[in-house]
């Protein structure tokens, strides 16, 4: 596949960052504004909304001392917690649920729920189950299936896993996808219930 194909599949499975950067962007905007504000209003010798420019800089040394003590470990928590998310949102790579198919000369990007409802109708046709007996939910790196047959009737685990992994391999799936089977009695669902 070409770099510029490469690029598009990339683009289609991988979520941008801009509603965070947005967000960011509007709160250091939000936060020069005010600081602006403070500002001009104490060069004009007016009341401050808050608090002083002067005053702000001269109190924050204090501030790890300062009463309410939960209210400030309060603050602290709330901009370590928003600390750690901006860290974990610059590093970890968003994705959207898509996956390449193929490994040809083009480039096909299939949605996940697309990729589950072909893999349930598989299994419902091979296995001979009702509709709603066959729930696949693909993720990133794995499919999960579950089977609940009618009673009185047996289904094996294994078959259910080999059917899936066949009807799931022939796509040539990027990233793979590792397959989970379970299959439930319709006694053990009715009394989950």
């Amino acid at each position: 596949m070409n770099p510029i194909l490469k690029r598009v599949v990339r683009r289609e499975t991988h979520s941008p960052r801009t509603v965070a950067t947005v967000v960011v962007l509007l709160l250091v905007a939000a936060a020069a504004v005010y600081a602006a504000v403070e500002i001009v209003l104490h060069l004009l010798g007016v009341a401050p909304l808050l608090v002083a420019p002067g005053s702000f800089l001269e109190q924050w040394p204090a501030l790890p001392d300062a009463e309410p003590r939960a209210l400030v470990l309060a603050c602290a928590a709330i901009a370590a917690v928003a600390g750690f998310v901006l860290i974990w949102l610059a590093l970890s790579p968003g994705r959207r649920p898509r996956h390449q198919l193929g490994a040809g000369p083009h480039a096909i990007v299939v949605d996940n729920g697309v990729i589950a409802s072909a893999a349930a109708a598989r299994i419902r046709r091979e296995l001979d189950l009702s509709r709603n007996a066959v729930v696949v939910g693909v993720g990133h790196r794995a499919a999960d299936v579950t089977v609940r047959p009618d009673a009185g009737r047996t289904i094996d685990r294994a078959e259910v896993r080999a059917l899936a992994e066949s009807e799931l391999s022939g796509y040539g799936l990027s990233p793979e996808v590792k397959v989970r089977a379970r299959v439930v009695r319709t006694a053990d669902a009715e009394g989950a219930s």
